[in-house]
């Protein structure tokens, strides 16, 4: 008699439910409809409300057209006025090269496409275990993304479609959640691809990018925050897909205000727990709705609503699951893998500076990469 097979990373992000009978058309009709739906459910708002232009994707948004016009989008999007006015341009330049293909459109058909396609991907990652998982879209956290057209969807998608995550490049802080969820080679070199991209076409945006952040309110890690230490347990299951989800989102700066949140939705395993995640955090909507500020947009306010009614159902429910599971062994190689990238990085930066042609230093990098390997070959 053969000893059971050990559980594989696959394994440890399927859920714990029956296997999924939602045949492939299916999952794509149901991505389409879902698509549709969010679509009429951006656009509508902007569209009565043209001043907002597309909401928080005004940013990537005006940033692409600045990159076709041949600006520098950190020279060109300053603060100037009212939201969305109302800050630089303080995404990194790989948003506004995803943003690209939705510059030539009017601002609200721009915010409600980008925001409909990622329900779309959304929809047709979910549906992979079963119709059940379509009740992430109750969650409060994916309708304050929609109010805001913002990335969470799409970077849930990410967490479940590994070859989408190069998106994750674009905003780092959930894009490092959506890899720790379900580590991907291949989403790890598009996005390293999309960086390197980036400075071709623009060789000193990181320049620009950080003294845009410099001018942005601090968002403190959840870990950071009170009592938001306890949500470290969630490293006691770090083998579990859910775990390291938590851990990282925990880790990682984001906006206390519900939609960057949306990722942990990622973490029930049953119809029930989704639930139970989605009426608390509308329980959490309530709440602060009803203490925040009459004036201003109650930001601050939302913080321990979010640590206690979404993080803490999320986490207690990390805590349920067995610690099983392993990591490929390029996760496990991550940090000398983005060490490597990042020196590539500059120079590939360093040669964009002195003027050269790509035809000029990139046999020189495969060359160097080539004689790295036939190295390690020989140890």
């Amino acid at each position: 008699m053969t000893a059971p097979a050990p559980p594989t990373a696959a394994a440890s992000v399927r859920s714990v439910d029956a296997p999924s009978t939602v045949t492939l058309p299916l999952r794509l009709l149901v991505a389409l409809a879902a698509g549709v739906l969010a679509y009429l459910l951006v656009w509508s708002p902007l569209h009565a409300n043209p001043r907002f232009l597309a909401k928080d994707f005004t940013w990537p948004w005006r940033a692409a057209r600045a990159l076709l016009l041949g600006h520098d989008p950190y020279r060109v999007i300053q603060t100037t006025g009212p939201f969305p006015f109302s800050s630089p341009f303080f995404y990194p330049l790989p948003a506004a090269i995803v943003a690209t293909p939705f510059a030539p459109l009017p601002p609200d058909r721009a915010g409600a496409l980008f925001f409909a396609l990622s329900t779309a991907l959304l929809a047709f990652g979910v549906t992979r275990d079963g119709l059940w998982r379509l009740l992430v879209f109750t969650a409060a956290p994916f309708f304050m993304a929609a109010a805001n057209t913002q990335w969470s969807p799409l970077l849930a998608a990410a967490a479940l479609l590994p070859g989408l995550q190069w998106v994750g490049a674009a905003k780092p802080n959930l894009g490092l959640a959506a890899y720790a969820y379900r580590p991907s080679r291949w989403g790890l070199i598009g996005g390293i691809g999309l960086v390197a991209l980036s400075f071709v076409i623009l060789p000193h945006w990181l320049a620009g990018w950080r003294a845009a952040v410099a001018q942005m309110p601090h968002h403190a890690p959840p870990v950071l925050r009170l009592g938001g230490i306890v949500l470290l347990l969630a490293l006691l299951r770090w083998r579990t897909a859910e775990g390291r989800l938590v851990f990282v989102m925990a880790c990682v700066p984001q906006v206390l205000y519900f939609y960057d949140q949306f990722l942990l939705w990622l973490v029930p395993r049953t119809w029930r727990q989704l639930l139970v995640l989605s009426a608390s955090s509308w329980l959490g909507v309530a709440a602060w709705w009803w203490v925040r500020p009459r004036s201003g947009s109650g930001l601050d306010a939302a913080a321990p609503f979010v640590i206690v009614l979404v993080y803490g159902p999320a986490l207690g429910l990390v805590l349920r699951f067995k610690n099983d599971g392993v990591l490929p062994w390029h996760a496990l190689r991550l940090p000398a893998v983005l060490r490597r990238a990042r020196r590539a990085g500059s120079r590939v930066a360093s040669a964009c500076r002195r003027g050269d042609a790509p035809q000029t230093w990139l046999p020189r990098l495969a060359d160097r990469a080539a004689v790295r390997r036939a190295e390690r070959s020989a140890t």
